[in-house]
């Protein structure tokens, strides 16, 4: 048991950093698109503070931190004159109790408001898994730790992608002239 307290004992939060997402070829987005510049994170709710006597968690602070973060390198943060506010829940951080590999699944459900009038613009909930490894990190705090981190991580990164890909269709779906066809008919001789 005094054991299990001195592990346990040196638990400690997510690190924004940690699950920042990063840029990849499916999260580039256009000069033109909507999306640019465009969004502020205005709430985010469902976290837990880490007791250094228990295990890691993810606090809202570290959460938001890592969204912002995540979507200024995507250029589309904008705390000035937003076009969109962000609203993001984390419904469920479901973490092991133990073992060499520890699996941490996260459900997140984002709402994207209209920063003027709090319409609905943009809604998801994304579901996801991330394991880290006893070769990660010998310490089972640290490995904890690893696997919150990697679940938002790759929460917020399928986020945005989901959020770009929807963009990319109503962007263009913006731009696509409509076609009025005409018949004419002949006039005499």
């Amino acid at each position: 048991m005094a054991l299990l307290v001195t592990l346990s004992a040196c638990a400690t939060g997510a690190s924004p950093s940690a699950m920042t997402a990063e840029v990849s070829n499916v999260t580039v987005i256009a000069e033109s698109s909507s999306l640019r510049k465009s969004i502020t994170v205005s709430e985010v709710t469902g976290g837990s503070k880490t007791n250094p006597l228990w295990t890691s968690q993810v606090d809202d602070a570290a959460f938001k931190t890592a969204l912002e973060q995540s979507l200024t390198v995507h250029a589309m943060i904008n705390d000035t004159a937003p076009r969109y506010k962000l609203e993001v829940k984390l419904v469920d951080l479901d973490q092991p109790f133990g073992g060499f590999d520890m699996t941490v699944s996260s459900r997140v459900f984002y709402l994207l408001l209209d920063a003027e009038t709090n319409q609905r613009t943009y809604e998801t909930e994304i579901n996801c898994e991330y394991t880290a490894k006893l070769s990660d990190a010998f310490l089972g705090y640290e490995r904890l730790k690893l696997a919150n981190e990697g679940a938002i991580k790759k929460n917020i990164s399928l986020f945005i992608e989901a959020m770009i890909a929807e963009f990319k269709k109503r962007d263009a779906a913006a731009v696509t002239p409509t076609v009025s066809l005409q018949t004419s008919t002949p006039t005499g001789s």
